[in-house]
């Protein structure tokens, strides 16, 4: 018995020495900004670009070790370390490239999900990540801030190859975050329609006023662009009569419809009533307000627009104050 004792002691000494020194060899890393500064700089090949450290913290019961940090002025990355018995760390991963990551992560009694990410202009509510639990793709509150982490514990967690949705505080900072390029960009906001939550936005340049009609969907998560249609252009190049025309933007799985116009700079106009009339009968009236010599009206029953002799188009036009200026009439 006391030989096989001692054989056991020896055996575990050899094994404690074994660990000794794997840990000594693998684990090198201090524990300092520092160090994981440099690290991350050498391992990036940033030259002289130093990389700026936003926040280095451990996953409770794991002997994991984030960084995030900023790299290349304007770009998010982070780095997963293993933290060893004696404090330092061992490289695990590096994540680059992208506006957002996450991870599943096994502690010891549960399974959590490790998100970092931009907030895009500082203007997302809510991101419906690309990590499915019981069926369902989690969602995680965005605080107001450039760069954010978020861990949250799961059951059942799965990556879905689905790309992250950003749900927008507000309808100018989905319209700043579809990502449409140069489509879309120098635009400003002009109508909303909240009843039918729908938007018509524009810029005018060089004498061409472009519009842009589209949709989006607002609940309790945020806003989210539902679509838009193709832009339409209007030359500016001398002073514009009364003209309008019929758009229509597919969104909540209906086709809306609109009519957008511009009306006379001198006439002061604030509000545009349509009114439709079939055999000087008056069976619809829509109106909209005037914004920048422009207005658009939502036509609930599209078909009363539809060409026949006997219907006819009146545009009422009122100032500021309510009052009846002239009409225009259009069969």
């Amino acid at each position: 018995m006391k030989r096989l004792f001692i054989i056991m002691s020896i055996s575990s000494l050899i094994i404690a020495g074994v660990y000794s020194i794997y840990e000594y060899t693998s684990y090198t890393l201090k524990h300092s900004e520092r160090e994981i500064t440099s690290l991350i700089q050498e391992q990036l090949e940033l030259a002289e670009d130093e990389p700026l450290l936003l926040e280095v913290f451990q996953i409770d019961d794991t002997n994991k070790v984030v960084a995030t940090f900023e790299y290349n002025q304007n770009e998010l990355g982070a780095v997963i370390f293993q933290k060893g018995i004696y404090g330092k760390l061992k490289l695990e991963k590096f994540l680059l490239d992208h506006p957002f990551y996450s991870e599943i992560i096994k502690t010891k009694s549960n399974t959590r999900v490790l998100f970092i990410g931009e907030n895009l202009h500082s203007s997302v509510k809510t991101i419906e990540t690309d990590i499915e639990s019981q069926g369902e793709r989690v969602k995680i509150a965005v605080p107001p801030q450039k760069y954010f982490t978020h861990i949250g514990k799961v059951e059942d967690a799965k990556k879905v190859n689905i790309e992250p949705t950003y749900i927008y505080r507000s309808l100018n900072g989905a319209l700043s975050g579809t990502g449409h390029g140069e489509e879309l960009e120098g635009m400003e906001l002009m109508f909303v329609d909240e009843s039918n939550q729908s938007f018509l936005i524009y810029s005018e340049k060089d004498s061409v006023l472009k519009t842009v009609l589209g949709g989006y969907r607002q609940n309790e998560d945020g806003f989210v662009i539902a679509g838009y249609e193709e832009p339409d252009y209007y030359s500016m190049t001398e002073e514009k009569a009364f003209c309008f025309e019929e758009k229509k933007v597919k969104a909540h799985l209906t086709e809306q419809t609109y009519l957008h116009g511009l009306v006379p700079k001198g006439e002061q106009v604030q509000k545009v009533v349509l009114e439709v009339e079939r055999k000087e009968e008056v069976i619809y009236q829509f109106s909209g307000n005037v914004i920048a010599n422009q207005f658009l009206i939502y036509i609930s029953h599209p078909e009363v627009l539809e060409t026949e002799d006997s219907v006819i188009k009146k545009f009422h036009f009122y100032d500021k104050d309510g009052n009846y200026i002239r009409t225009e009439m259009k069969s």
